[in-house]
């Protein structure tokens, strides 16, 4: 997309205080035919005490758009039923924010906003990012590894700034001085050290260690967030000489307060994205800050029993702790979604009639020693309104937890299976001997009942020892399939299964028999597996036994398992694994057998002759 040049300077004006020979405001122009822009989803955070800030709606063009500023946006302008849909659309994975586009061809912008048509539908408006850009995105949203965040100090026009200098500002959010309990500690316990939050690239610019200082040509007091946010973002920038994040896989940007009638909010942070912004002593409190990275990993709020936003008090995405010193972890849906623990989280289907399970689980905060227990477990209700259960062991790195210490803890999500960006809310808190009763389980008509068998935290680890069960009668068993016909003589039977990861779009695969070159199975086309964390059997084939390659390709080059789900692949010949795996990056290879090993029948040996009687 290209905007004419008035259009491109009002964006560049929007986001520095650089003079573009006009004013801004009252500026009204269309954009031009097929203009796209990206939607972004902001969650404030109110301050403590304070009233339920809802979600912000923007959209961000791209910086050829926005006179070569990345990270420019504004706000939409949509009628209350258009924002309704959009924010049912987000809830419901139709759409990602920060990774799928808006069509805005013929929209106005008008004081800064972007002004929808009102009698236009967002569901038309929409579109899912083409799979280059999202898996661009996805990048930014990764949650394990070498994290590097920048913090950002900010002046603005009239001298104003936090008093904190750079050095204490570094050490109460990073820990590179004195301070124990910060945003770099909280992630790293709580992930176990899947995080390593690292600061201090070597950039001239940084005053202190991984922070820097800008300053901004507009007041504080009388400008919108978003134009605030648009003035620091160019100026971080122009400062660094590269776009954002560049380098950085989150950047944090500290205000001196916020101003006006809207202020009310602690700090803010874009969903899917790079970037969070804080007002006041916000910037040093290590819950907030855990509660905004949070969003930036695609974790949404997490609501209480009274199904307000964010009640729950187990959970960070909750109302976080406010305090200097303190945070705590996240909630079993979070956990499950979150990558840091997927060898200890577990499925359980309780549709089945007759369903019993026990099962000990093992908190977050004793995972390094749970001994192969699970520490959150999905029970699937096969809608996406999923429910999670953990046991919320108040130790290690959740020992500052603020609600249910010891409890096991049931939450369901409202959309996503609890994959991605979904609400959560707090259902039920459960000592030792107390139930918990779903009633119509996944619209089965039957009640399915969770009871703590025993808590014990005298051992090490604790754990939680609960039954999952319908109380039902187990179903009779399903009849055997019929086998299918036996192969031709010399063929074998063939069969690949592939289990996709959270972008099933990404895999494709050829099984082939070298010796004859021919194609045995394939799937070729990316669109062939529509659904993630969906197990897709191909037709059994009957072909030519010799030397087989089967050959799986990933365009992503992530493989199937384990960074964005657990996908996998079996070949099987005659009902025998001949290939199995799923941790690859773009592409993995498996041969086996040998050209001319099919079997052939042995000779027939010449008949003998009947032995000749003697002459008489």
């Amino acid at each position: 997309m290209r905007l004419h040049s008035a259009t491109a300077a009002f964006w560049a004006l929007l986001a520095s205080t650089a003079p573009h020979g006009f004013e801004a405001k009252g500026l009204r122009r269309k954009l031009v035919a097929t203009s796209e822009c990206t939607i972004m989803a902001i969650e404030p955070l109110s301050i403590e005490g304070g009233e339920h800030k809802e979600m912000a709606l923007e959209c961000e063009l791209d910086p050829d758009d926005a006179g070569g500023i990345s990270g420019i946006s504004a706000p939409l302008r949509l009628s209350p039923q258009q924002k309704a849909e959009l924010e049912g659309m987000i809830y419901a994975g139709r759409i990602d924010p920060g990774i799928d586009m808006l069509d805005i061809e013929g929209d106005e912008i008008e004081d800064q906003v972007i002004k929808i048509d009102p009698v236009a539908k967002m569901s038309a408006k929409t579109s899912k990012a083409p799979s280059a850009k999202a898996q661009k995105r996805r990048r930014l949203v990764d949650t394990t590894g070498d994290l590097n965040m920048l913090l950002v100090k900010v002046t603005d026009s009239a001298g104003k700034t936090y008093p904190d200098s750079a050095v204490t500002m570094s050490d109460e959010v990073f820990g590179t001085g004195v301070d124990t309990v910060n945003l770099k500690s909280g992630l790293e316990e709580c992930s176990w050290d899947k995080i390593n939050v690292v600061v201090g690239l070597g950039d001239s610019n940084e005053v202190a260690t991984g922070v820097i200082e800008v300053s901004i040509g507009i007041p504080l007091d009388g400008s919108t967030d978003s134009a605030i946010r648009n003035a620091v973002t160019t100026a971080v920038q122009t400062k660094l000489g590269h776009s954002l994040p560049g380098p950085y896989d989150y950047v944090l940007y500290s205000l001196e307060k916020c101003y006006g009638d809207d202020c009310g909010w602690a700090a803010y942070a874009y969903i899917n994205s790079w970037n969070s912004v804080y007002q006041s002593v916000y910037y040093k409190r290590p819950g907030v800050l855990m509660h905004e990275l949070g969003h930036n990993f695609g974790l949404a709020h997490s609501g209480g029993f009274d199904g307000a936003t964010y009640t729950d008090h187990t959970c960070t995405m909750g109302n976080p702790h406010y305090g200097d010193d303190t945070f705590q972890c996240f909630n079993p849906a979070k956990n499950f979604q979150l990558n840091w623990y997927d060898d200890a989280k577990i499925t359980e289907d309780p549709r089945v009639q007759g369903y019993s399970k026990t099962l000990t689980l093992v908190g977050v905060g004793e995972y390094n020693i749970r001994g192969g227990n699970p520490v959150t477990v999905r029970l699937e209700t096969g809608t996406g309104a999923d429910y999670f259960v953990g046991f919320n062991r108040a130790t290690g790195p959740n020992r500052m937890n603020d609600q249910g210490d010891d409890m096991v803890n049931i939450i369901q999500v409202n959309g996503n299976n609890g994959e991605s960006y979904s609400q959560s809310f707090l259902r039920s808190l459960l000592s030792q001997g107390q139930s918990y009763a779903i009633s119509d389980f996944g619209g089965t008509g039957k009640t399915v009942t969770i009871t703590v068998n025993s808590i014990n935290t005298s051992t090490f680890p604790g754990t939680a020892v609960i039954n999952i069960s319908d109380d039902l009668t187990p179903a009779p068993p399903t009849p055997a399939p019929t086998p299918p016909p036996p192969c031709p003589s010399g063929e074998k039977r063939y069969q690949v299964t592939i289990t996709t990861d959270n972008y099933p779009g990404e895999t494709s695969y050829v099984l082939k028999n070298t010796c004859t070159g021919d194609n045995v199975l394939t799937k070729t086309d990316t669109n062939s597996f529509g659904e993630a964390n969906t197990s897709y059997p191909s037709e059994e084939v009957c072909a030519s036994a010799g030397k087989m390659e089967f050959v799986i390709q990933d365009t992503w080059g992530d493989g199937l398992c384990c960074g964005y789900g657990s996908g996998g692949y079996v070949v099987t010949e005659d009902g025998v694994t001949k290939a199995s795996g799923g941790q690859f990056a773009s592409s993995e290879t498996k041969t086996w057998g040998e050209c001319g090993s099919t079997p052939t029948n042995p000779p027939t040996n010449p008949p003998t002759a009947p032995p000749t009687n003697p002459p008489t």
